[in-house]
C-alpha cells in the first residue's frame, strides 16, 4: 500500500512538473466568466478547480499544480463541453442540480427565536378601590393585590381578592400557578390552579392539578400553519423578485442551481404569489401562483396538545376542590391539507370525548368537523355535532357553521332547569366588499330549539363604508321569522377618530318597535403618563344610563375615577368608584414604584442623563429620571418590543452608539436594557515645530491611559477629535516629540494652546 502511495504521489508531482500553465476563456451556460487558469499535460487540459464552484466532477481526476487544484475537462460529470483549441475557448453547459439545492427563506426574521432566561425578578400589582352605591349604606372598599415572582424560565403567580361591603368582608385567593417554559421545544409544565383549553365541542374545566402544552406563542417568529412553497431551478444568475397581491415582499440573488422559495407567511385568506425570475440574459419567468393561508391547519408533521390531571374546582369556590378532573387535547398536522385531533376532560360526574378535523380545500376555503360525546352522572349518554366551512378572498368571503346537540349533551343545572341549548342551528353567510364602495353581508340562519322562542328562522343584511380613515359606518338589519311572530331588529353605529386618541362614537339601535340611542365620546389614555376620559349616554328599554370615566397615569401609578347613573321611570341609581393602582418592582438591584404590570415589565437605563423621553414601539412611555432610568410596565409576553430614545433630547456633550434596541419578552419577565453613552470631550487645538511652523498633514501619535490615540493633522497643523480627557500626554510624531495639555472647560469644543513638538537628539 505504502508503494502504490507513493507511486501515486510521484506521478502527480510529474505531472504538475511538465504541465504548461495557460488561460482559456470559459462561458458557462452562455454567460461569459472570463479567463480561467488552465495546465496542459500531456494532450490534456484542466481547469482550476476554483472556478467550478458548484459543479460536481471526479475528484480522483485531480492534479495540484503551485499549491492550486486542477480537473480534468473529461472528468467533469454530465457536462456539454465544446472546446476550441485553435481559440483556446471552453463552453460548459450545466443543468441547475449540478450547482446544489438551496432554500430561500422569504420570512427570515435573523433575531433569536425565544427570549434568553431572564433575571430574577418580581412584582405585586395592587388596586385599592372605594365603591359608594346608592342602593347599600356606607362604603365599600376593595383590594386586589396579586404576586408574581420570575426567576429563568420559571414563573410563580398568586392573585387575590379582598372586600367589604355593609360589615361584612371576605377575602378570595383567585388563582396560584408555578409554570415552567421549555422554549427550545415550546413546552410548557403548569403547576396549581388551571383553566386548560379544550378542544371543539369540548368543556372547560377549573382545576388544581399539573399540566403539559405545547406553546407555539414561546417562538414569536414562529409558524405553526402552513407556509407558501415553490421550487424552481436555475442555470444562470439570476434575480428574483417576490410579490404578494402585487405589493414586492422580497428581492434576491440567485446563483445557478435549485432553488426552494418556503416559509412565506400571511393572513388567512386566498393570496397571490408571483415570483419573477430575470437572467442576466434578460430572460424572464414569470411564476403566478394563487395560494389559500388559513391559521387553523398544522404544518404536515407539527402537533399541539394540552393534557391536565387534578382535582375539580367547586362551581364559584374559591379553595374548595373535589374529585379527580382531567382535560386533554391533541391535534397533529396529517399533511399541509389535513389536521387531525381528539380532545377528553371530565370530572367525578361528567365526562366528555370527541374527535375533529380541519381540511384544507385547495385555494376553495377550508372545512372543519367535530363530534363529541358526554356522559353525566343520573342522566343519559348525549352527543353533538359541528360542521364549519370558511372561504376568504380580497373581497369575498364565504362562511357556513351547522351544529346539532341533544338535550343529554350538556349537564343538566337545576339553577338553570328552565334554560336549554337549541336542538340544532345552521348559517351561511357572503360578504363582499372594496375599500371604495364599502362591505355588503347577507346571513341566512335557521334555530330548531324546544320552544317558541328558540325555533325561528334569521334573515340578516349589513353594509359598511369607512370614506376616510377616520370615519366608519355600520349598519345592519334582522329580521327573526318565527312561527306565530316575527321580530325586526336593526342598529346604525358612527365611529369617528379625531387627531391625539380622541373618538366620537355614536348608535341607534331600533328593537320591538323602539328605537334606542347612545353617544359615547372617548379619549384614550397614552401608552405612558397622561390622561384618558369619556362620557356616555345609552337609553335601554327601561331607563337612561349615564356613565363617565376619568384616568390618570402616573410613573409611579395610575388614578380611575367612574360614575354611573341609572334614570329609570320612578327610581335613580348612582353608582361611583374610586380607585388607586399601582405596582412594586424588582429586577436586576432595581426597585420601583411604577404603574401596574399587566404581563412583562423592563428597566431601561441611560446612566446619569435625565430627562429623555423612552419609546416603546414608538410611543412615549416616560422620561428618565435623575438616575437615567425608566420602568416599562406594559409589554406583552413572548413579544418583540422596539425601545428607543428620543434623539432630539440627548444632550449635545453626550455620543449613544445606537437609539434603538429590540428586545424579546419571556413569560411575566423583567428585563434590564442599557443605553450606553459616551461623554463628548471635542478638542481642538494645533501642532507647531520647536521653530513655530505648522506641523502639516502629519500623523500624531498621543500616548492616553489606555491606548494610543492618532491623529491627523489639516495643512496648518491643526486637529480635531472627541477622545482625549482633560489631563497631560506624551505624543510623538516622526522624530520629534512632546507634550499636549487639555485643561477642564465647559464648552462644547475645548480650543487649547498650541503644542510644540522638538526633535529628539
Amino acid at each position: 500500500m505504502q508503494a502504490l502511495n507513493a507511486s501515486l504521489f510521484f506521478f502527480a508531482l510529474q505531472c504538475a512538473v511538465a504541465a504548461e500553465p495557460l488561460l482559456l476563456a470559459l462561458t458557462l451556460n452562455g454567460v461569459p466568466q472570463g479567463d480561467i487558469a488552465a495546465l496542459y499535460e500531456r494532450g490534456q487540459y484542466w481547469l482550476a478547480a476554483e472556478s467550478l464552484k458548484g459543479l460536481e466532477f471526479d475528484t480522483t481526476q485531480t492534479i495540484l499544480y503551485e499549491g492550486e487544484r486542477y480537473v480534468l475537462i473529461s472528468a467533469l460529470k454530465d457536462l456539454q463541453s465544446q472546446f476550441n483549441e485553435n481559440e483556446m475557448t471552453l463552453n460548459l453547459t450545466a443543468a441547475a442540480q449540478h450547482f446544489g439545492e438551496h432554500e430561500i427563506v422569504l420570512n427570515q426574521d435573523p433575531r433569536q427565536l425565544y427570549s434568553a432566561p431572564a433575571p430574577f425578578s418580581w412584582y405585586l400589582n395592587y388596586q385599592l378601590s372605594l365603591l359608594k352605591q346608592s342602593q347599600t349604606d356606607g362604603l365599600g372598599f376593595q383590594f386586589n393585590p396579586s404576586i408574581n415572582i420570575n426567576q429563568g424560565y420559571f414563573n410563580f403567580r398568586s392573585e387575590h381578592s379582598y372586600s367589604q361591603q355593609n360589615q361584612q368582608a371576605e377575602w378570595r385567593r383567585i388563582s396560584t400557578t408555578l409554570e415552567y417554559d421549555i422554549p427550545e421545544a415550546m413546552l410548557r409544565l403548569s403547576f396549581g390552579d388551571l383553566v386548560p383549553a379544550s378542544g371543539p365541542l369540548g368543556q372547560s374545566l377549573a382545576m388544581a392539578g399539573v399540566g403539559v402544552a405545547r406553546v407555539f406563542a414561546m417562538q414569536p417568529n414562529f409558524s405553526a400553519s402552513p407556509a407558501f412553497q415553490l421550487q424552481t431551478a436555475v442555470t444562470q444568475t439570476s434575480t428574483a423578485d417576490i410579490f404578494l397581491n402585487g405589493q414586492q415582499i422580497a428581492s434576491q440573488t440567485l446563483p445557478p442551481g435549485v432553488y426552494n422559495f418556503n416559509d412565506l407567511r400571511y393572513y388567512t385568506g386566498l393570496q397571490n404569489v408571483e415570483i419573477v425570475i430575470r437572467d442576466s440574459s434578460g430572460n424572464t419567468r414569470r411564476y403566478q401562483t394563487p395560494y389559500y393561508f388559513d391559521d387553523s391547519l398544522l404544518k404536515a408533521g407539527l402537533s399541539e396538545f394540552n393534557y391536565n390531571l387534578g382535582v375539580a374546582r367547586k362551581n364559584g369556590s374559591f379553595d374548595q376542590y373535589q374529585g379527580l378532573a382531567y382535560a386533554g387535547y391533541q391535534r397533529f398536522g396529517i399533511s399541509d391539507w389535513l389536521t387531525m385531533g381528539a380532545q377528553a376532560s371530565g370530572k367525578s360526574d361528567s365526562h366528555r370525548a370527541g374527535l375533529f378535523a380541519n381540511i384544507k380545500l385547495s385555494n376553495y376555503g377550508t372545512l372543519g368537523s367535530a363530534i363529541s360525546w358526554a356522559k353525566h352522572k343520573n342522566q343519559d349518554s348525549g352527543s353533538a355535532q359541528e360542521l364549519q366551512y370558511r372561504f376568504v378572498d380580497q373581497n369575498l368571503s364565504i362562511s357556513a357553521n351547522a351544529r346539532r346537540q341533544d338535550e343529554n349533551f350538556r349537564q343538566r343545572n337545576p339553577l338553570f332547569a328552565e334554560l336549554s341549548a337549541p336542538d340544532w342551528f345552521a348559517n351561511v353567510g357572503i360578504s363582499w366588499g372594496q375599500s371604495s364602495l364599502g362591505n355588503v353581508s347577507l346571513n341566512l340562519g335557521r334555530q330548531m330549539g324546544a320552544n317558541e322562542e328558540q325555533t325561528f328562522t334569521l334573515y340578516q343584511l349589513g353594509y359598511s363604508f369607512s370614506p376616510s380613515n377616520k370615519v366608519s359606518i355600520n349598519t345592519q338589519l334582522q329580521y327573526q321569522q318565527h312561527t306565530n311572530k316575527s321580530q325586526l331588529r336593526g342598529f346604525l353605529n358612527l365611529s369617528w377618530n379625531f387627531d391625539q386618541g380622541r373618538s366620537l362614537y355614536a348608535s341607534s339601535r331600533y328593537q320591538d318597535g323602539k328605537a334606542f340611542n347612545s353617544a359615547t365620546f372617548n379619549q384614550s389614555a397614552p401608552s405612558g403618563i397622561g390622561w384618558g376620559y369619556s362620557a356616555s349616554v345609552q337609553q335601554q328599554e327601561e331607563s337612561t344610563d349615564y356613565t363617565a370615566w376619568l384616568q390618570n397615569k402616573q410613573a409611579h401609578g395610575q388614578i380611575d375615577l367612574s360614575l354611573l347613573r341609572s334614570d329609570q321611570a320612578n327610581l335613580s341609581a348612582n353608582n361611583a368608584q374610586l380607585s388607586w393602582s399601582g405596582a412594586v418592582a424588582y429586577s436586576e438591584g432595581h426597585y420601583a414604584l411604577t404603574r401596574p404590570i399587566t404581563q412583562s415589565f423592563a428597566i431601561v437605563e441611560l446612566p446619569n442623563i435625565p430627562d429623555v423621553s423612552v419609546l416603546q414601539n414608538g410611543s412615549p412611555v416616560g422620561k428618565t429620571d435623575a438616575s437615567g432610568r425608566v420602568f416599562m410596565p406594559d409589554l406583552a409576553n413572548n413579544s418583540w418590543h422596539q425601545i428607543s430614545l428620543a434623539q432630539d433630547e440627548i444632550p449635545l456633550d453626550y455620543s449613544l452608539p445606537e437609539l434603538r434596541k429590540d428586545l424579546l419578552t419571556g413569560n411575566h419577565d423583567g428585563q434590564t436594557i442599557s443605553f450606553s453613552a459616551r461623554s463628548i470631550s471635542a478638542v481642538s487645538g494645533q501642532f507647531l515645530d520647536e521653530n513655530g511652523q505648522a506641523l502639516a498633514n502629519r500623523n500624531i501619535k498621543i500616548n492616553t491611559a489606555n491606548s494610543i490615540l492618532e491623529l491627523q493633522t489639516t495643512l496648518d497643523g491643526y486637529f480635531y477629535t472627541e477622545d482625549l480627557a482633560p489631563g497631560q500626554y506624551k505624543f510623538r510624531s516622526g522624530t520629534c516629540a512632546g507634550l499636549i495639555t487639555v485643561p477642564h472647560s465647559t464648552d462644547i469644543v475645548n480650543e487649547i494652546p498650541s503644542s510644540f513638538c522638538k526633535e529628539e537628539q
